[in-house]
């Protein structure tokens, strides 16, 4: 249970207090901690050196864990494979070892030593090693954030053979007072990439305290949404943002997450007050292992607990959405909100996927408040009436459907906020089958069809993630765009014609009130290259045509490795060239996830 700091209680009037009980706000003395995990992988001793088959530096496991001898290493092949891929068809791509630090103090040491200067016997000139890391929080990414993917492999036989030089001022030992005109001077070296590692948040579990007036906390990265939840049960206030997904705040901060809420709590980018992200190293460390003469990395904290920050560069900003190619981020500060006391769900079908889509563009036009409003096509309910067949939920007519939820402090605003949707959805636009539900056993009866729509998409082509023959969550693509509401019934009717002419299968839905809509694109073992070629046709048209009116190739996914070809198209040459200057500046040795959302040369 999240509890209510003691500071400044005394400074809010009796009625601040009313209205606190009357909201069941619990109001108790000091902090809340969350209690300390405890981990199933591989003890320290018996992570103390990398494999013969790991490209890491041979000592690089052995220095950490001299220097923290309570981190957590893992060499499991299953724990290797498994922070080696999100849930999307990208092939598995594992790290050589998977850290779970606890501190800041850890990550800045390992980050410390993934960009060194060693003298291995028999070189001619010193070797910088570099080891690539990427951030891990759930692994519920979609687009290929979690793969690594290695710019120079130690394992390419040529790159043994690359020396260049390097100016002086670039290597630690060197990086102070030093004179101008050595500061000039170049040095030889041998530049190596030496594999890589995944750094598992889960540690990072705390929970701060809550001071009444104040709509925010601050949690650690690896606490999930569910969690926080969880632990806010009792306050009357809730993290809104639900991307689907049990994920951690710091991988929905990294990857800017939204999903069904959006249209009422935004996304991530609005609900990131602070953060703090340490970032790679910009020199080179020194040839000793000694780390108290190495510095450290930055440690940046960003933001403000001030609902209005207009001090200088957003830099919250630059870290959401960056997937971990510019630091880690190991806290953040998210605004909470009050649950509301009363919800409605509705549903209403529609003959064709284009009346549906423009029904959401007149909801939002007209200014009716909605909590939620989702799109399926009449494939999706086809879908979900295949998968009920054996349980106690009705088959639904197979046409675009429309499911809607309205909630607020009043019952009275929230019943007429229903009536002037189902009015748009019967009156105006000659919906049907509308049905509406207060109580929550039938509200999630009555958007059963969006709740299930992942996995009965899945099975639809034959599959389940325990049959060999079908599509599994591990074959399957989903993919997403975003556009203006203007443009959305025609281009997410496009896409639905596009599944249609290709003979492609895949369900078209959408967190409908963004203009934020999606494809399931299940693939199956015996898919031939031809159908494989056409759902990649599907997913290049969808992303032309979001970008032609001026939408965005991906609108909560993120980019990944799976959608880095469409920036350039999207922001053209000097956009990408921006976020290359950026990255370049931050991280200036490619260590942070490298390969992903744009390159380096």
């Amino acid at each position: 249970m999240v509890q209510f700091a003691d500071r400044a209680t005394a400074g809010f009037s009796s009625a601040m207090h009313q209205r606190l009980e009357e909201r069941q706000l619990i109001i108790i003395p000091r902090y809340f901690s969350s209690p300390s995990l405890h981990f199933r992988h591989s003890s320290s001793s018996a992570a103390a050196a990398a494999p013969p088959s790991s490209r890491l530096p041979i000592d690089f496991l052995e220095i950490l864990q001299n220097n923290h001898p309570n981190l957590k290493i893992s060499l499991n092949k299953y724990d290797l494979d498994s922070h080696g891929h999100g849930e999307s068809h990208h092939p598995v791509s594992p790290p050589d070892a998977v850290l779970y630090p606890s501190s800041v103090e850890e990550i800045q040491d390992i980050l410390r030593l993934c960009c060194r200067e060693v003298y291995r016997e028999g070189d001619d000139v010193p070797t910088v090693e570099i080891v690539s890391v990427i951030p891990y929080g759930a692994g519920t990414s979609l687009e290929g954030h979690l793969n690594f993917m290695l710019p120079q492999d130690d394992s390419v036989e040529s790159n043994n053979d690359i020396i260049v030089e390097i100016p002086v001022s670039l290597f630690e030992s060197n990086n102070s007072g030093v004179s101008e005109q050595l500061k000039n001077e170049t040095k030889k070296v041998r530049i190596k990439r030496k594999g890589g590692i995944s750094l598992d948040m889960c540690n990072f579990q705390s929970i701060g305290e809550l001071t009444p007036g104040d709509g925010f906390i601050k949690v650690g990265a690896g606490v999930t949404r569910n969690s926080l939840n969880d632990a806010l049960r009792h306050t009357g206030l809730q993290f809104m943002i639900d991307p689907g997904a049990d994920a951690t705040i710091g991988g929905m901060t990294a990857c800017g997450a939204s999903g069904t809420a959006a249209v009422k709590y935004h996304t991530m980018r609005e609900n990131v007050l602070a953060m703090t992200t340490v970032l790679p190293p910009q020199t080179i460390a020194s040839v000793t292992n000694d780390t108290a003469s190495r510095s450290k990395p930055r440690v940046v904290t960003c933001g403000s607990n001030a609902l209005k920050n207009s001090a200088g560069y957003n830099l919250p900003h630059l870290f959401i959405g960056s997937e971990g190619t510019l630091g880690i981020i190991t806290d953040v500060t998210v605004k909470i909100y009050p649950i509301p006391s009363h919800v409605i769900a509705a549903s209403c079908t529609f003959d064709d996927l284009h009346t549906a889509a423009e029904v959401v563009t007149t909801i939002r036009m007209l200014g009716i408040p909605v909590s939620r409003i989702e799109l399926l096509d009449e494939i999706s309910i086809r879908a979900f009436n295949q998968s009920v067949k054996n349980e106690e939920l009705d088959p639904m007519e197979e046409k675009a459907t429309l499911f809607l939820e309205f909630s607020g402090h009043s019952e009275s605003s929230v019943m007429a906020d229903l009536s002037a949707a189902q009015a748009v959805c019967v009156d105006d636009f000659e919906g049907s089958n509308f049905v509406s539900a207060r109580d929550e056993m039938t509200r999630n009866k009555v958007w059963a069809a969006r709740h299930k729509l992942y996995y009965s998409s899945i099975a639809l082509r034959g599959g389940g993630d325990n049959d060999g023959e079908g599509a599994t969550s591990q074959s399957t693509i989903v993919t997403d765009v975003c556009v203006p509401l203007s443009s959305f019934a025609d281009i997410i009717t496009a896409t639905a014609k596009d599944l249609r002419d290709l003979d492609v299968f895949g369900t078209c839905f959408g967190h409908a009130g963004d203009g934020n809509f999606h494809c399931i694109l299940p693939l199956r073992p015996d898919d031939t290259d031809e159908y494989k070629g056409n759902v990649f046709k599907v997913i290049e048209l969808m992303a032309e045509r979001a970008i032609n009116v001026g939408g965005s190739v991906t609108g909560e996914h993120g980019v990944g490795y799976g959608k880095k070809k469409f920036l350039e198209k999207m922001y053209g040459g000097a956009g990408v060239s921006l976020m290359q200057t950026i990255k370049r500046s931050i991280d200036p040795w490619s260590i942070m996830n490298p390969g992903k959302i744009v390159d380096l040369s």
